[in-house]
C-alpha cells in the first residue's frame, strides 16, 4: 500500500512540473510520481501522469485519443480572440483525425526523407560555417554563448534553406516563433506572454504571406513552393497553408536547438563519455540517440481519452487528460538500467523523445542528421570546453534546453 507521504510527494512533484518556470533537473520529480504509480491519477490535476516507458509508448500510439493541448486551449472562453491561439490550433501537432491525417499526408509529401537526405551537404557546410564562427569568437579567451552562436542559428538556417526563407530573415522569424511557442503548452503562460505571442504571430503571418506571394509569382526548389502547389491543387485552404508553413518552420529547429545545447552540457558532465566519443567517431549515431534520451528536448505531450482505455493495468474513462511525460519515461529504470548515467553506446531500446504513432515528430530525421553533424564538429574542434559562469535554462514548460550557455573554448 502506498504511503500518504509518497502520495503527497507525487502530488507536489506534479504541481511543480505544471508550474512555470521549467525546472533545471526535473528527473527526481518524475521518479517521485513513478514510485506511486507509473499511471498515476492526480487529485491535484484531475488527470493522469504517465511516467512509465512502456505506458507512454503505448499511449502515444493509441488511435482512440484526442489532442489534449488542443482540448485545454479551447477551454479558454476567449481563445478565438487571440491570433496566436487560433493559428496554434490549426498547427499539425494539434489536429485530430480526420483533419490530422489529411494535413499529415500533405506535410509528408513535401517534408520527405529524400528532401532531408538531399540536405546533407548543405547541413555540413552550414555546420562548418557556424563552428568556424564559434572558433573565431573563442580566440579572445572570453566566454562565448553557444545558444545564439550555434545552437539556435544553425538549425534555423537549415530549415530556412529547406523552406525558402531568406537567410537574413531567419533569426527574425526565430524570435517571433519563440514568442509564439510560449503559449504552446495549453496553459501556464502569463497575460504578457499571450499578448506578445499575438503580436508576434501577426508579424510572422505577414512575412509568410509575402513569401507565399513571391512563390506564386515564381516557383523555386523549396518547401514553400511545394506547399503553394498543394494549395493551388485544393489540398490546403488559406489558413491551412499558413498553419503548416509556420509549423514546419518551428518543427525544423525547436528540438535541435535544445539538443545541441543540452548535448554539449551533458557531455561536459560526463567527461568519460566525451572522451569516448572523441576517440571513436563510429558511435555518433548511438551517441545522439543517447543524448536525446538522457536530455529529452521536449519533455512531454498531452492526450485526451476519446473512449475508455486500458493502460498500465488500469481502466481510464473517456474524457480524461493524460500527461505523457516522455522525459520521465526516458529515465524509467525498468527500461533503461542506471537511467541517470550517460552511456553513448547504450542499447536498451529506443527512447520516446520524438513521440509515437500518428503524431510521431515530422522533423525527427532532420534533427538527428543535424546533431550527428554539428556535435562531433564541436567536440573535436575544441580540445577544451568549459562552462563559464551560470548557464540560463529555458523557462517555458515542456521545453528542456538553455537560453544561454556561456563556454570557454580553446582549440
Amino acid at each position: 500500500m502506498t504511503s500518504d507521504s509518497a502520495i503527497q510527494e507525487a502530488e507536489a512533484a506534479i504541481a511543480r512540473l505544471a508550474t512555470p518556470p521549467m525546472i533545471e533537473d526535473p528527473y527526481p520529480l518524475y521518479s517521485a510520481i513513478r514510485r506511486v504509480n507509473r499511471v498515476y491519477e492526480s487529485a491535484t490535476l484531475g488527470a493522469y501522469a504517465i511516467t512509465g516507458y512502456k505506458e507512454v509508448n503505448a499511449a502515444a500510439r493509441m488511435a482512440n485519443m484526442k489532442n489534449g493541448v488542443r482540448a485545454a486551449t479551447t477551454q479558454r472562453a476567449d481563445w478565438q480572440e487571440h491570433e496566436s491561439l487560433r493559428l496554434f490550433l490549426r498547427a499539425l501537432v494539434n489536429l485530430d483525425a480526420p483533419e490530422h491525417s489529411a494535413m499529415r499526408e500533405v506535410a509528408s509529401s513535401v517534408f520527405t526523407p529524400n528532401a532531408i537526405k538531399q540536405m546533407r551537404k548543405s547541413i555540413e557546410a552550414l555546420a562548418h560555417r557556424f563552428v568556424d564562427d564559434l572558433a573565431e569568437r573563442a580566440k579572445s579567451g572570453e566566454p562565448v554563448d553557444l545558444v545564439p552562436t550555434v545552437a539556435s542559428p544553425f538549425p534555423v538556417s537549415v530549415i530556412c534553406e529547406m523552406l525558402g526563407v531568406p537567410d537574413n530573415q531567419g533569426m527574425l522569424f526565430y524570435k517571433l516563433a519563440n514568442d509564439w511557442t510560449r503559449v504552446w503548452g495549453g496553459g501556464n503562460y502569463s497575460d504578457a506572454d499571450l499578448a506578445q505571442a499575438d503580436t508576434s504571430v501577426v508579424e510572422l503571418r505577414g512575412y509568410f504571406s509575402e513569401l507565399f506571394e513571391a512563390r506564386r509569382a515564381e516557383r523555386r526548389d523549396d518547401l514553400i513552393s511545394a506547399l503553394i502547389d498543394q494549395h493551388e491543387a485544393g489540398r490546403l485552404d488559406d489558413e491551412d497553408l499558413m498553419a503548416l508553413a509556420t509549423f514546419l518552420f518551428i518543427s525544423g529547429f525547436e528540438t535541435t536547438t535544445n539538443l545541441i545545447s543540452t548535448g554539449i552540457h551533458t557531455l561536459l558532465e560526463f567527461p568519460d563519455q566525451l572522451a569516448r566519443w572523441r576517440g571513436n567517431p563510429d558511435i555518433t549515431a548511438s551517441a545522439v540517440e543517447e543524448l536525446l534520451r538522457h536530455g529529452t528536448p521536449i519533455s512531454g505531450t498531452v492526450r485526451l481519452t476519446a473512449e475508455p482505455i486500458q493502460l498500465g493495468g488500469q481502466e481510464i474513462p473517456a474524457g480524461k487528460m493524460l500527461f505523457l511525460m516522455t522525459a520521465g519515461a526516458n529515465r524509467d529504470p525498468e527500461q533503461f538500467p542506471d537511467p541517470d548515467r550517460l552511456d553513448l553506446t547504450r542499447n536498451d531500446g529506443g527512447h520516446v523523445s520524438f513521440g509515437g504513432g500518428a503524431h510521431y515528430c515530422l522533423g525527427a530525421n532532420l534533427a538527428r542528421m543535424e546533431a550527428q553533424v554539428i556535435l562531433p564538429l564541436i567536440i573535436n574542434r575544441f580540445s577544451t570546453i568549459e562552462v563559464a559562469g551560470t548557464p540560463e535554462w529555458r523557462t517555458a514548460i515542456g521545453l528542456h534546453g538553455f537560453e544561454h550557455l556561456p563556454l570557454v573554448l580553446s582549440e
